[in-house]
């Protein structure tokens, strides 16, 4: 375990990393998923986060230049910075209150939190096992640690984390999610719809769950299930609309239901993207003619994406005229897509 003065100076200069990679990426945008609740910062620093958001600065109005604050000031004036998307100022506050009391565990989860949502595993990781170092029954950090080490690649550790945290607390719908993840990264489909269905019997319409136990469903060759239960993530509305009509996509075209994955496909792209797809599920089935006239389409509709399109349709009529015994007059744009 690291030594707490490591944890200290690691998480600053973690910190000052995201605050100039944020400052240098206008489009960086805070993920509020797995978010903590946040306490109600003071009028005073709402008032001067307003005035710098507005570029009004007055002398001694410099947010972070107040005097020095209480424990509670500084994890207030972290939230308001995670509410204004200034990240790397938010964990600089975060670590101050941190070094006044270290066995604050809500506010070293959140500090875990924002620095899990921002890619930095490793430094989330030692968060998290700095808490449990303080309480051994937090199931959130457990939770937490499982999905650091998810996203370092420790399967099998993350595995065991998401395990003790519903040991501790079988609510936590996120980690029956993972659990499912988990077993579908080891072809266990059976074993991930179940973790799925754990997952749903707290969180009924959480399109992210819904849209993996359609894919669950798809892998196990369960495409009547994947087809009923990715309408209801789409349904269920969400984040993710153009990932969930293209699994719908999927589905639906290895029933034959071509049409159909047309329509769900374009819900998620552009029309030349969705005769693409069709294209590619036709080409799959055995029917390169078919799956030709859908490439045109696209090479029709889109002639910026004309190049890949072009590559799929090439291939398509290298089937064709490999399958028949003899040159044909009948060319595969004669054949109707769908």
């Amino acid at each position: 375990m690291l030594t707490r003065c490591y944890l200290t100076t690691r998480i600053q200069a973690l910190a000052l990393m995201i605050l100039v990679v944020l400052l240098g990426a206008c489009t960086a945008t805070t993920t509020t998923q797995n978010w903590p609740n946040f306490v109600t910062p003071d009028e005073h620093y709402e008032t001067v986060l307003e005035r710098q958001k507005a570029g009004i600065e007055s002398q001694g109005e410099i947010l972070d230049a107040l005097p020095e604050k209480s424990l509670e000031e500084y994890e207030q004036l972290g939230d308001a910075h995670v509410r204004n998307k200034h990240i790397g100022q938010a964990l600089v506050q975060y670590q101050k209150a941190l070094e006044l009391d270290p066995s604050r565990v809500p506010l070293r989860y959140k500090a875990g939190i924002l620095l899990l949502n921002h890619g930095n595993s490793q430094a989330a990781k030692e968060q998290f096992e700095e808490i449990l170092q303080h309480d051994l029954m937090y199931a959130l950090a457990f939770e937490g640690l499982g999905q650091a080490m998810l996203q370092l690649g420790e399967d099998l550790g993350a595995d065991q984390q998401f395990r003790r945290a519903l040991s501790f607390d079988a609510t936590l719908w996120k980690s029956h999610n993972y659990l499912g993840i988990l077993a579908d990264r080891r072809h266990l489909h059976l074993s991930a719809i179940e973790a799925y269905k754990e997952a749903l019997a707290i969180q009924p319409k959480e399109p992210s769950v819904l849209n993996n136990l359609g894919m669950a469903y798809y892998m196990n060759g369960q495409y009547q299930q994947a087809i009923r239960v990715l309408h209801l993530a789409l349904q269920a509305g969400g984040g993710q609309p153009p990932k969930i009509a293209n699994n719908l996509g999927l589905s639906l075209a290895k029933l034959g239901r071509f049409s159909e994955a047309y329509d769900a496909f374009r819900k998620g792209t552009n029309s030349a993207m969705a005769y693409n797809n069709v294209g590619i599920a036709l080409l799959e089935a055995g029917t390169p003619g078919r799956a030709a006239s859908c490439f045109e389409e696209a090479i029709k509709l889109h002639p910026a994406y004309y190049e890949k399109a072009n590559e799929n349709l090439t291939y398509a009529q290298r089937v064709v005229h490999t399958d028949q015994p003899s040159p044909s007059p009948t060319s595969p744009q004669s054949v109707a897509c769908f």
